[in-house]
């Protein structure tokens, strides 16, 4: 199916415009809120559906593609995307399609492409420098992943039609925080390592009567290090208490949306 060009459909907050590239300066101070979801989910195989999943697939091809130039130019023509050259560069992108995504209100979107984004927060911290962006995108995923596995569970006479999140969903969800967890880990002591090292070389060439903005300058790295160090121990901490040891119980039935289409407010 062609990709459609008319998105008016997804109603997306002004934070899912495009970003242009950026580093950590727009995250800075920001929490980690998700917009408010539409009323009624998108109806399985509708037309409004299929053009919401097109576009979501564009975009994170298009990030794929960006962060695959990192490592090489062979892409350079295809698209005007420069590869990323920092971490805040693929958050400025990622971003945006959280809220499109949590708008649309529709769970069987909505987790597919939680796990999906929340793979690539993962898979593309390596080769970055440690960025504090990734409390605030990890913070994001984590209130969708919590919601989601939050929701109460409907009964067949209910009014109200819910998918529950499947218990092999459950699996994957806990295996890629637990991931993102170590790698964060990782990365940021990797990263701090070679801060140190090079603030100690720096501190042999200042003289002795620099000694005192010296140890200001110790004060202020020790209570950064603090806060990152608080920071990835929250990492995804809302949905570990939620799944906890539930993921030996018995998977929940799968209801069946067949209502109509309901029109996008």
């Amino acid at each position: 199916m062609e990709h459609s060009q008319n998105h008016a459909y997804l109603s997306p907050p002004i934070s899912a415009a495009s970003p242009a590239a950026s580093t950590a300066g727009p995250f800075i101070g920001r929490t980690s809120n998700l917009p408010t979801p539409r009323t009624h989910p998108l109806r399985p195989g509708s037309q409004k559906e299929i053009a919401l999943i097109n576009y979501l697939d564009d975009k994170i091809l298009r990030i794929t593609r960006r962060y695959a130039k990192k490592f090489s130019n062979e892409m350079v023509d295809k698209d005007d995307a420069r590869g990323y050259t920092t971490y805040d560069e693929f958050v400025s992108d990622v971003d945006p399609l959280l809220d499109v995504v949590w708008v649309s209100g529709t769970p069987t979107i909505q987790i597919p492409y939680l796990l999906s984004m929340a793979g690539l927060v993962c898979a593309y911290l390596p080769p970055f420098p440690f960025s504090t962006t990734l409390f605030y995108i990890t913070g994001k995923i984590d209130l969708g992943f919590a919601s989601l596995l939050r929701a109460p569970v409907e009964t067949f006479a209910s009014t109200t039609i819910t998918h529950h999140v499947s218990i092999t969903e459950k699996v994957r969800i806990k295996s890629l925080v637990e991931e993102t967890r170590i790698a964060a880990v990782n990365v940021a002591s990797a990263s701090a390592l070679a801060s140190s090292v090079s603030e100690l070389s720096e501190t042999e060439a200042e003289d002795d009567d620099e000694e005192g903005s010296g140890d200001a300058e110790k004060e202020q790295e020790d209570e950064s290090n603090m806060s990152i160090s608080l920071g990835l121990s929250k990492i995804y901490k809302r949905t570990l208490e939620i799944l906890g040891d539930s993921l030996g119980t018995a998977a929940e039935p799968q209801i069946q949306d067949d209502d109509d289409d309901i029109p996008m407010s």
